[in-house]
C-alpha cells in the first residue's frame, strides 16, 4: 500500500525548480510513464501526456488549488475522497495549471474512482495510475533525477557552446566562425547586419532587402543589451533580431532565424553568450581595422616623400601582401561636387581592398580625406588597370541618391620606385573625372592634358605664387572695375583663340575683347600672341581655377 503523508506545512513553492529551467527541455508526463521500477500507467483519454512537468509534490487535501503550480505533478492517495467531490478537485487543479494528477492505489482502494476518472477526462487533466507497492517517494525522486540530469545537460551544453564560441574566435574564424555556432546544428540562418542596411555577414540565406531595411531602421546610439524583439520576414518565416553594441551604440543586430520563444532558457543562454562573443569579435575587428588604417595612410605620406623612405615603403607594402616589385596599378577615388548640401562620404577603405582582394589581388587602400587611394599588384603588366577602375566603380555605387565615386588611374608603376609618379597621375585624373558633369566615371592619365602633371608635380602654394605673380594685377583690376579681364581670357583661351567665338559667348562686341586682353597684357606686361607669354597666362588661370 502506498503511504499517505501528512498535509503539507509549508507551501510547495519553497522547494521551486531550479533557475534556468528550460520548459521545452524539460521533464514530460510521459518520460515517466517509461521509468523502471515506477509501474505508473496512464489512464486512457484523460488528457496530454506531453505536459512539461516542473516539480511533483503530494498532497491529500481537499483543497489543493493553494499548493499546486503550474506544470506540477499532484501526487494523492484520495484520502480527501468523502470530504470533495472530483469534479470540483479536478477543477481546482486544472484552475492552478497542474500537469497532472497521478492517484496511488491502495489495498482498500484497487482501482482509480469513476468520478475522479471522469472528471479528468472531462478537463482533459492527465491522470496516471501508481501500483500500491510503489511509494511516493519514488515518484518524487524520479522526477528530481531527472530535473538534476537535465540541469547536467544545460550546464555540458552551455560549456560547449562556450568552448565552441571560444575556439571560433581563437581560430581566427571570425564573425562567421561565431554566426557558425549559433546557427547550430539545425542549421538556423543567422546574419549580423548593420543599421546602414548592410549585411555584414551570415551563415545561411540572408534576410531578404526589406528585411534587412527594416531592422536597420530600429538600430541607433541607444538601446537596451539582449532587448530582442520578433520579426516576421518577407518570407512569412518567424525570426528574432537582437541588437548588438557597436562602435556607435546599439548600431548593429544579429536576424535568427527562429523565435526566441521556441528555445527555451537553454538556448536563450547560448544566444546570449553568442552575442557576446560577437562583440568581443567586433572590437578585436575594429581595433585591427584602426590599424591597419594608420598603416595604410602611413603608405601615402612614404609614397609622396620620395626616395628617401623607399626602404620602409618597400617593407610596408610587403605587410600588405603587395609585391614592391611587381606592376602596380594607383587609383584614386574620389566623390563628385554635390553643391548646396554636405558632400557626400568616401567610400569605405575596407570595401575598395575587399574588392580587389576578392579577384585574387594583392592591394592596400588609405583615405587621405580627400579621396580614397588603392595601390593594386597586377598579375601582369598588360593587365588594363582602367577595366578593373571600371569594375570598382560598379561596385561602390551609384548608391542613390548619391551619384557614383569617380575614379582616377595612373599609369602603371613598374615597381614602388615610380609610385609618386602614379599616384599624381590618378589624383589628376580623378579631379578632372570629378569636374565632368557628363561622360565616364573613370578616367585614366592618357586622357588628361599633360599640363595637368607639371602643375601636379608643383607643391599648392609655389603654383599659388605662380598665378599671383602673372594674374595678381589683372585681378586687383578686376575687382575694382568689374572689367571682366580674366572671364575674357578664359573665353579666348577656351575658344582655341578665336576672337569671334569667345566674342560671342561672352555676348559683347570682338572689339570689345580686343580691348579686354590688350588691358590685361599692359597690366600682366604678357602678349597672348606670344607662345611662351600664353603658357604663362594658361597654367595661372588653371591654378587660380584650382583654388576657387
Amino acid at each position: 500500500m502506498t503511504a499517505p503523508l501528512d498535509p503539507p506545512q509549508n507551501h510547495p513553492h519553497e522547494q521551486p525548480p531550479p533557475p534556468g529551467q528550460d520548459p521545452h527541455a524539460m521533464l514530460r508526463v510521459r518520460d515517466l510513464l517509461g521509468v523502471p521500477g515506477l509501474g505508473l500507467e496512464a489512464v486512457p483519454g484523460t488528457g496530454d501526456t506531453d505536459r512539461a512537468v516542473r516539480w511533483a509534490h503530494v498532497t491529500e487535501l481537499p483543497d489543493p488549488g493553494p499548493y499546486a503550480g503550474p506544470d506540477e505533478l499532484v501526487l494523492t492517495n484520495g484520502l480527501w475522497l468523502g470530504r470533495q467531490e472530483c469534479a470540483a478537485y479536478v477543477h481546482r487543479l486544472t484552475e492552478s495549471g497542474a500537469a497532472g494528477l497521478v492517484f496511488g492505489l491502495r489495498t482498500d482502494m484497487p482501482a482509480v474512482p469513476d468520478d475522479l476518472v471522469a472528471a479528468c477526462r472531462a478537463a482533459g487533466l492527465p491522470l496516471l495510475r501508481l501500483p500500491v507497492e510503489v511509494p511516493f517517494t519514488a515518484v518524487t525522486q524520479a522526477v528530481a533525477t531527472a530535473q538534476a540530469e537535465q540541469r547536467q545537460r544545460h550546464l555540458l551544453d552551455a560549456l560547449r557552446h562556450s568552448n565552441a564560441l571560444t575556439r571560433a574566435v581563437s581560430a581566427g574564424d571570425g564573425l562567421r566562425g561565431v554566426l557558425a555556432v549559433l546557427a547550430g546544428p539545425a542549421r538556423t540562418p543567422v546574419a549580423l547586419v548593420d543599421g546602414l542596411g548592410t549585411v555584414l555577414d551570415a551563415v545561411g540565406r540572408p534576410p531578404a532587402e526589406q528585411d534587412v531595411r527594416a531592422v536597420a531602421d530600429r538600430l541607433g546610439p541607444d538601446g537596451e543589451e539582449y532587448a530582442e524583439y520578433p520579426l516576421r520576414l518577407a518570407s512569412g518565416a518567424d525570426a528574432t533580431v537582437i541588437p548588438v553594441r557597436g562602435v556607435a551604440g546599439f548600431d548593429l543586430a544579429v536576424v535568427y532565424g527562429r523565435p526566441v520563444a521556441e528555445l527555451g532558457a537553454a538556448g536563450r543562454l547560448v544566444l546570449e553568450q553568442g552575442v557576446r562573443f560577437l562583440t568581443v569579435e567586433l572590437a578585436h575587428r575594429q581595433a585591427l581595422r584602426a590599424i591597419e588604417m594608420r598603416f595604410a595612410g602611413e603608405i601615402l605620406d612614404m609614397v609622396q616623400s620620395g626616395p628617401h623612405r623607399s626602404g620602409e615603403l618597400v617593407a610596408r607594402l610587403r605587410s600588405f601582401g603587395v609585391n614592391p616589385d611587381s606592376a602596380l596599378a594607383v587609383f584614386s577615388v574620389i566623390v563628385p561636387d554635390s553643391p548646396g548640401r554636405a558632400a557626400w562620404p568616401l567610400p569605405d577603405t575596407a570595401a575598395v581592398t575587399d574588392h580587389f582582394v576578392a579577384r585574387g589581388l594583392a592591394s592596400v587602400a588609405a583615405s587621405s580625406g580627400q579621396d580614397v587611394v588603392a595601390i593594386v599588384s597586377l598579375p601582369a603588366a598588360d593587365t588594363d588597370p582602367a577595366r578593373l577602375a571600371e569594375g570598382l566603380a560598379a561596385a561602390l555605387g551609384p548608391a542613390s541618391p548619391a551619384p557614383g565615386p569617380r575614379i582616377g588611374v595612373g599609369r602603371v608603376a613598374a615597381g614602388h620606385q615610380e609610385l609618386r609618379r602614379g599616384l599624381l597621375q590618378a589624383r589628376e585624373a580623378s579631379r578632372v573625372a570629378r569636374s565632368r558633369r557628363r561622360g565616364p566615371r573613370v578616367v585614366s592619365f592618357a586622357d588628361v592634358g599633360s599640363y595637368r602633371l607639371v602643375l601636379a608635380l608643383v607643391d599648392p602654394q609655389t603654383r599659388r605664387d605662380f598665378a599671383d605673380a602673372v594674374l595678381g594685377p589683372a585681378i586687383a583690376y578686376d575687382a575694382t572695375h568689374n572689367s571682366e579681364l580674366l572671364r575674357s581670357l578664359d573665353a579666348f583661351l577656351g575658344s582655341g583663340m578665336k576672337w569671334g567665338q569667345a566674342a560671342a559667348s561672352l555676348h559683347i562686341h570682338v572689339n570689345t575683347l580686343r580691348n579686354r586682353l590688350a588691358k590685361l597684357e599692359a597690366l600682366t606686361g604678357r602678349d597672348v600672341g606670344c607662345a611662351e607669354d600664353l603658357a604663362d597666362l594658361f597654367l595661372a588661370l588653371r591654378v587660380r581655377d584650382e583654388e576657387s
